[in-house]
């Protein structure tokens, strides 16, 4: 047995027992649509689940999707990331390995984050009183593409406001401006 089969065949069994203890119906839909999800591997939408279920050939109502992920939720068998996205992003839940996201603030581009460190950093903090379920770590900023769109934009924005300045380099106030403080000066030395 693989270690996904594994992983798949623990995580029917928790959500049988969630079923039983919450007096749920098992029903084919809700184990088909846990088997997707966490075939899938990283972040998925209810739409990237969607479309596995059809490739599972599994037909499933878009209702009964988001009410199966909402009760997986509920499980502790998904988690629902807090990004800024439009839409709901989820991911399966393996507790043997932390994950970490960038986030862009500005496209909402979200990249998973491979550094070791940052892995171990995670797991190594052990928390008292609390129970932890799962390791993740979110950072926000920008991405180096909205990075350089925003350096464009202000390059464009420099070339404009010179570009509206008259003859000479300088307007009208500004060469005011540099003139008072030198008749202020011849003043004040009389």
């Amino acid at each position: 047995m693989t270690e996904r089969e594994t992983l798949q065949a623990h995580v029917a069994e928790e959500l049988r027992a969630f079923l039983t203890a919450n007096q749920m119906r098992q029903t084919r839909e809700r184990f088909a649509i846990l088997r997707a999800a966490y075939a899938i591997d990283g972040t998925f939408t209810i739409d990237d689940l969607q479309t596995a279920m059809q490739t599972m050939r599994f037909h499933v109502s878009t209702a009964t999707l988001y009410q199966t992920v909402q009760l997986l939720v509920q499980a502790n068998l998904l988690i629902r990331h807090p990004f800024s996205s439009s839409a709901a992003m989820f991911e399966s839940i393996d507790d043997t390995k932390p994950r970490s996201y960038q986030v862009c603030t500005m496209c909402n581009a979200i990249t998973h984050i491979k550094s070791k460190m940052l892995a171990t950093s995670i797991e190594a903090y052990k928390p008292r009183s609390f129970a932890v379920t799962q390791r993740i770590a979110y950072i926000y900023g920008t991405c180096a593409k909205c990075q350089r769109k925003q350096r464009k934009m202000r390059q464009q924005q420099a070339a404009q406001a010179a570009a509206a300045l008259p003859p000479g380099g300088t307007n009208a106030n500004a060469a005011a401006a540099k003139a008072k403080p030198s008749a202020n000066k011849s003043t004040n030395n009389k």
